[in-house]
């Protein structure tokens, strides 16, 4: 088994930790904030999803799993150092490398540590990174720093991760696809065993290939969500069901690829896709490609999020009281970022509507990072809309479903009026809404 120094334990590189942790590996997770480090180094996730917090509690107690704020003694005995840390996005909508290039820098200067008769150090890094950073920033700041180029003393590859919250562990050991960047083919030997175990198809390309390979995926995936909506808009103005038509498409599996995504619905949010759709039209302004398509896919989302609201405020008498079902950006997760349903709670709350929000997935988390100041920003009296207690809640005038239900509402919420943003049907959609209607930002300058 590999002893494995894991940089960056945020949702990528704890998921990590945990699924390695399984496999029988010796971790060490390191990272800057001494609230995450004291959380996993007691076997518990900083993040929620199922099933990590069980495999780190098990590898603290088989007495494999330890963490630190600093690095160099750990990468000086190490065999894999996986690099996961934040690639945050930048104004302009491309990406922050800096955390990547400073953990470049301290594997480069941790190597002059390590012993020279030890094994090759396998640097894999995971961060989301655009085209030709490995190549241009991350190789070039280890070689500096080490004193050498990879290839002897140690090798890098670029691994990039296709996990969805929710269900990562599952998908970390059944990937439709593993993917290797490589300086040459075939010199990273699979990432020094990480998938060791792991039945799945093996990609390896060049470091930029793999790169891209992220950004195409995300890019894709967001725009299957626009499209059925689109569709799904247009269908109800019809007064055809949508999911009749869109489940006839996806039954095309030999041209339309997957059905995954394409159901009529809420809007597309997360950590991932409106993050990495943002660093690809960068990308496309700075190499002065035109993408229309791809430039279109973020207004229309917003679009349909505007749609969703246009429809409750329809449907709702002024100051009515709104039962909102879910804030999360998607089911089995804690994450708030970028997600749809915190958009639409502020701007109901704006629009003067007294809203009450149920969301399980938000029962005893604690929230950090990222994911607190983004619904800091938004609802910052977040506390007092949460509600428990469906049953001594005070009447609602209309029920707001933004994710399945898990459970029957109780009796006494049975017979509100409601409308369902999970999956766009005309039976759940008693309201018409001109899809066209001017934004509320331009109403209201």
């Amino acid at each position: 088994m590999a002893s494995v120094v894991i940089f960056g334990l945020g949702y990528v590189g704890v998921t990590a930790a945990a699924c390695l942790l399984r496999q029988g590996h010796s971790v060490v997770g390191i990272d800057v904030s001494q609230e995450k480090v004291d959380l996993v180094g007691a076997g518990h996730s900083p993040v929620r999803e199922p099933g990590v917090s069980e495999l780190l509690a098990q590898g603290l107690a088989d007495g494999r799993l330890r963490t630190d704020t600093t690095a160099a003694s750990y990468v000086a005995t190490a065999d894999i150092a996986l690099i996961a840390v934040g690639t945050p996005s930048k104004r302009g909508g491309g990406l922050n490398t800096d955390f990547v290039h400073d953990v470049a820098r301290q594997i480069g200067l941790a190597m002059r540590l390590r012993a020279k008769q030890a094994p090759p150090l396998q640097c894999v890094f995971r961060s989301t990174l655009p085209p030709g950073t490995m190549d241009n920033i991350v190789v070039p700041t280890l070689t500096a720093a080490a004193g050498e180029g990879p290839g002897s003393r140690y090798e890098v590859c670029f691994n990039p991760e296709f996990l969805r919250e929710g269900t990562a562990i599952d998908d970390y050991f059944a990937p439709p696809v593993i993917v290797f960047g490589e300086r040459t083919k075939g010199v990273t030997g699979g990432c020094g065993g990480l998938y060791e175990g792991v039945d799945a198809p093996r990609m390896e390309v060049s470091f930029s290939e793999a790169e891209f390979i992220k950004f195409v995926n995300n890019s894709f995936h967001a725009i299957k969500v626009v499209f059925a909506n689109e569709v799904g808009r247009l269908c109800l103005g019809l007064n055809v069901d949508p999911q009749t038509v869109m489940s006839t498409v996806v039954a095309d599996k030999k041209l339309n690829l997957s059905p995954y995504y394409l159901r009529p619905g809420g809007a597309f949010g997360g950590s991932c896709l409106p993050k990495d759709m943002r660093a690809l039209l960068s990308l496309a302004r700075l190499s002065g490609s035109r993408v229309p398509v791809l430039e279109s896919i973020i207004p229309s989302n917003e679009t349909h999020k505007e749609y969703i609201v246009r429809a409750i405020i329809a449907a709702a008498r002024p100051g009515a009281h709104i039962l909102q079902i879910g804030l999360t950006f998607k089911p089995s997760t804690d994450d708030l970022r970028e997600s749809p349903l915190v958009d639409q709670a502020q701007t109901l709350i704006e629009e003067g509507y007294r809203l009450s929000i149920y969301e399980p997935e938000l029962a005893g988390a604690s929230l950090m990072g990222a994911n607190l100041s983004f619904v800091q920003s938004k609802l910052a009296d977040l506390a007092d809309l949460l509600v428990t207690d469906l049953e001594g809640l005070d009447p609602v005038d209309l029920i707001v479903l933004g994710k399945p239900l898990t459970a029957a509402l109780p009796d006494n919420l049975h017979d509100v009026p409601k409308i369902d943003t999970v999956r766009l049907r005309p039976s759940h959609w008693p309201v018409t809404v001109r899809p066209n209607l001017v934004p509320f930002a331009e109403r209201q300058s």
